[in-house]
């Protein structure tokens, strides 16, 4: 396979310099391009169709030296890791810390050996690609650490809703905790709760739209994370969470901002169950009150009955037994009405039998209703 061959730039004022390096790099499989000095260095170098793979520049030049080309090129973002090497016969300790300085990558001294120059540039460009690749393992690294502590952040705005929501009192005190967390993470947002066949709509800036609650309710027939455009709804059994500003154009913020809102929705409908149970338990209470109170009125109201059935029939016996006394009847005939209120005195004892069975189921009723009560409490 053969490698792709390296562009290098020689920039020297003297032609013969120009033509005994490149007959050097040439040799050493190098393509050679070439400047005159730092100013037609700099226009090659600003030419989007070229690449430059190295430079080699004199020092002394007009118009432009090599100590200011070189900090010409480092000082610019699209050049700065060109490797850069001083070709000169000043060979001083001053003249190499100057290139140093300017952020030269090498320094070889006049007269250059074909060889030993080829390994250099190669050393470098092969420095340079390694450079560039620790760079992206950095850049690649300090992402996924800025993500993480992003999402140890967002966690820590979660477990102080944890915190917080283990107080919350109703299912509007809960929501108006997430939309404190949610304003943290710089999302607006809307919740929908589902009690029973009743649905409750929640804002964070004041009451929804009934398109958007309607949009939230048919997005419950979709999967757990449901997207569109920037929008992500969060379904569970017994809520729905509307996002409206993802940040889609961070796609890594917005994978984060989904795991810390998946942390926190497990959450909420932990709370919002245990919220959701209390308000049944409390219904059904007050209901299981409203039985028994009609209980025990209907219970009055019968022993009212029952004592003034008992009054009626013993106020009808001295009515029949002063009626005797004035009317004359005969021994049979007062005993045929004698029977006849006896019978009717029977058939209302039996009433009353009947009448203490269902006092009884009353009672018991009352009893199971008042037991309830107190499990509920």
């Amino acid at each position: 396979m053969n490698e792709t061959v390296q562009n290098v730039l020689i920039v020297d004022d003297e032609s013969e310099m120009r033509e005994l390096h490149k007959v050097l790099l040439t040799h050493g499989g190098f393509n050679v391009l070439e400047a005159e000095n730092g100013v037609q260095a700099l226009a090659l170098l600003q030419d989007q169709e070229l690449t430059i793979d190295a430079i080699l520049s004199d020092v002394l030049m007009p118009e432009m030296n090599g100590y200011q080309l070189c900090a010409a090129v480092k000082e610019k973002e699209s050049t700065k890791d060109i490797p850069f090497i001083f070709i000169s016969s000043l060979s001083t300790l001053e003249e190499k810390s100057k290139g140093y300085s300017y952020g030269a990558d090498d320094y070889v001294i006049k007269p250059l050996e074909a060889k030993e120059l080829g390994l250099k540039i190669k050393n470098l460009i092969r420095r340079r690609e390694s450079n560039k690749a620790l760079s992206e393992q950095v850049n690649e690294s300090r992402d996924a650490a800025m993500q993480i502590m992003n999402f140890y952040g967002d966690l820590g705005q979660v477990l102080e809703f944890y915190k917080a929501s283990v107080n919350a009192k109703s299912i509007t005190e809960l929501a108006n905790l997430l939309f404190e967390v949610t304003q943290n993470f710089s999302l607006h947002c809307s919740l929908q709760v589902h009690v029973g066949g009743e649905i409750l709509n929640f804002g964070d800036q004041g009451e929804i739209s009934p398109l958007e609650a309607n949009v939230i309710e048919l997005a419950r027939q979709k999967e757990r994370f449901y997207s569109f455009s920037s929008r992500l709804v969060i379904n569970y059994d017994t809520f729905s969470l509307l996002v409206k500003n993802m940040p889609v154009e961070n796609e890594e913020r917005t994978g984060t901002l989904r795991d810390s809102l998946g942390v926190l929705c497990n959450a909420i409908e932990a709370k919002l169950s245990g919220l959701i149970a209390q308000s049944q338990n409390t219904r059904k209470t007050e209901i299981a009150g409203f039985i028994q109170e009609v209980l025990e009125q209907t219970e009055n109201t019968f022993s009212e009955i029952e004592r003034d059935n008992i009054s009626a029939i013993d106020s009808l016996m001295e009515d029949i037994e002063d009626a005797f006394m004035s009317l004359g009847l005969s021994d049979d005939q007062e005993n045929n009405i004698r029977n006849v209120v006896e019978n009717c005195t029977k058939k209302v004892n039996t009433a009353f039998k009947r009448g203490a069975t269902l006092q009884a189921l009353f009672n018991d009723i009352r009893d199971n209703l008042q037991e309830i009560q107190n499990n509920n409490h």
